[in-house]
């Protein structure tokens, strides 16, 4: 009986350290890898709708002699979703606003192009990557400074003011360009356009290459690269696929020049845009075979950073969408079931047409009589309010699943890089704001900080004072930013100091307590902008403005829960260190509190902000700025 039970007991023994063994492997297996996409590519097909899709992969099947559908590449990523497109003018977008959306996550008004409806410049994702070390690639089988690729570079409130467009690509800094050249360089209402636009590009150092030799010949000794069709093909768009010649450029060429140019063994990573512009220019004449040309030229382009993903699964993400859909095409036109995609082979021969231009190609023979024999119909040669298709692999790729807006896009690929932008999309159109105004002169008085600034009227406070400053030329002037940091407020000084302002009003920290700072490096990096401005601008008076408290009760800002002391000890602080540094300090904070300086017999972390004064513990209302500008009344003059 001992013997059986030690038996037994031994046999659990051994199953309980397999079981041990097994849990701890398992855990090991199982335990995710964090993902995060280092090269992104999105590839985006110009008009390209679920309906040109289906059509191209029924064409491939009937050319391997089957019934149904031949997938290409991009339809077999894991991951497939669908986006909405409506623009903020129209339930039907237009490219460069769909693009604008694509590139930011902002909607705009049709013809647009990298603008806020109100025309102020928006904060493409590319620059944004820019800024955080990322190389740049933007490439079409158009012209480069059409809608789309303009969208993710460009800013202007007309899409068609090429020659603008194309005078600010070299501004970018972007590392690699391809495709079709520049419309803007053919502008003929600008006096030597071609040699302005290629004059700027060298002198923010790009080489230019014709085609692949030039391209692996200059390679090596280029700063930045623009790749374009070979010879006096220079401001052409690249041929149809139906009229290509054998050394034509391809878009998969030029995506794989990019890879090949931008790829950094250890580097911070690259973004790449390609965009299938031709997909829509064939759709818009209701070109069903150059439809399917065109679809099947970009998924041959989305192949070569298939190979990329394989060789880097952990570290890729491909996106692949559309900015709109194009002809309301379907597949089928009449009663009957039939479909003769035959014909579209006898097209393949006829329409070989490598003049078509940006200027032209809408006014093309429409291809009615081909569609109709085909049983392929077409409803508009404009644009369709239809959902466009989301297809996507690698690192991140679930976030482009199901049901999303274009405006997602550009942020979920930020999510997938876990890349951090510093600032704000609100914090660079204000800073935008800034630079269409007058600039800041000696007679202005600026107020400075985050949205505790932003939210008051300034010089409707002083009336008396905004008035003497106008006669010489001044103003009071608002340079509040909601969100921002002393960091932020740095990195913007460049807008103000030049111009020697009379007077500046600063106030800030709010937000650098709910990134986790310590109260030491708040104090410091407000003061190390005190010390910027009397540096750059030593006339400049300086009043440093203690925080206001804050009231947790709102439970509004969870990222400053528990942290309502650590104001009274930054304000501590910067009382000391300003006196070290011969700058005012209005000390705001006791009359923000509940029961005004009384409330400072209180611990710190009862100090609060009073309630009658906030609607949601951090802000103050119009009675909060009465308290405010009456406080410092006396130094506004």
């Amino acid at each position: 009986m001992k013997s059986r039970f030690s038996f037994f007991k031994a046999g659990l023994c051994l199953i309980a350290a397999i079981l041990l063994v097994s849990a701890s492997f398992a855990q090991e297996k199982e335990a995710p890898k964090p993902e995060k996409a280092k090269y992104v590519f999105l590839f985006i097909g110009d008009g390209m709708g679920f309906a040109h899709i289906g059509l191209t992969e029924a064409y491939q099947a009937y050319k391997k002699g089957k019934m149904g559908s031949e997938p290409l590449q991009f339809t077999q990523f894991p991951v497939m979703g669908m986006a909405t497109n409506y623009s903020a003018s129209n339930i039907i977008t237009c490219s460069s606003a769909s693009a604008t959306a694509l590139a930011s996550g902002i909607k705009t008004n049709n013809s647009t192009v990298g603008v806020y409806p109100d025309s102020i410049p928006v904060y493409q994702i590319t620059y944004k990557l820019r800024d955080l070390g990322y190389k740049i690639g933007i490439m079409t089988s158009v012209t480069i400074d059409h809608a789309t690729p303009a969208g993710f570079f460009g800013h202007n409130i007309s899409r068609k003011n090429y020659f603008q467009l194309a005078m600010e690509l070299p501004e970018s800094g972007f590392e690699f360009f391809g495709g079709g050249g520049f419309q803007g360089a053919t502008d003929k209402n600008i006096a030597d356009a071609e040699s302005q636009v290629y004059g700027k590009l060298a002198e923010k150092g790009y080489t230019v290459a014709y085609g692949l030799d030039e391209y692996k010949a200059k390679k090596a000794s280029s700063e930045k690269m623009i790749l374009l069709q070979k010879g006096d093909k220079k401001n052409k768009v690249l041929p149809y696929v139906i009229g290509r010649k054998a050394d034509d450029l391809t878009l998969a060429q030029v995506v794989g020049s990019a890879i090949d140019y931008l790829y950094e063994p250890g580097g911070k990573g690259f973004f790449i845009m390609a965009e299938g512009g031709k997909i829509d220019w064939a759709a818009h004449v209701n070109d069903a075979a150059g439809t399917i040309m065109e679809v099947i030229d970009m998924d041959n382009a989305i192949k070569v950073a298939y190979e990329f993903y394989k060789a880097h699964p952990d570290e890729t993400l491909i996106v692949v969408t559309a900015d709109h859909e194009t002809g309301g095409l379907t597949l089928g036109q009449k009663s009957g079931y039939k479909y003769y995609p035959a014909v579209l082979d006898e097209a393949m021969k006829k329409f070989a047409d490598e003049e078509t231009t940006p200027e032209n190609y809408m006014t093309r023979e429409v291809l009615d009589t081909l569609s109709k024999k085909a049983r392929i119909g077409w409803t508009t040669r404009g644009h369709t309010g239809l959902y466009v298709p989301v297809f996507a692999v690698g690192a991140g790729s679930k976030l482009f699943a199901g049901r999303i807006d274009n405006t997602d896009i550009p942020k979920n690929i930020l999510k997938a890089m876990d890349a951090v932008v510093p600032y704000t999309d609100h914090y660079y159109k204000r800073k935008a704001i800034f630079d269409k105004e007058r600039p800041i002169g000696p007679n202005d008085i600026v107020f400075l900080g985050n949205s505790l600034t932003e939210g008051g009227n300034w010089a409707s406070y002083y009336p008396e004072v905004e008035a003497k400053l106008e006669k010489k030329g001044g103003a009071i002037r608002n340079r509040g930013i909601v969100g921002d940091t002393f960091g932020g407020i740095d990195a913007r000084l460049d807008q103000i100091l030049p111009g020697h302002p009379k007077t500046i009003f600063f106030l800030t920290g709010a937000n650098d307590v709910s990134h986790n700072l310590t109260a030491d490096s708040i104090a410091n990096g407000i003061i190390n902008v005190v010390r910027r401005i009397k540096r750059e601008s030593p006339n400049t008076k300086i009043y440093l403005q203690s925080l206001l408290p804050i009231n947790e009760s709102f439970k509004r800002y969870r990222l400053l829960n528990g942290k309502t002391a650590m104001f009274s000890e930054i304000n501590a602080k910067l009382e000391k260190m300003a006196k070290e540094e011969k700058v005012t300090f209005i000390n705001l904070y006791p009359l923000f509190l509940t029961n005004g300086p009384a409330d400072l017999a209180l611990p710190a972390e009862e100090q609060v902000l009073n309630p009658n004064i906030t609607k949601d513990g951090l802000h103050v209302t119009k009675e909060g700025y009465k308290i405010w500008s009456e406080a410092i009344r006396k130094y506004v003059k």
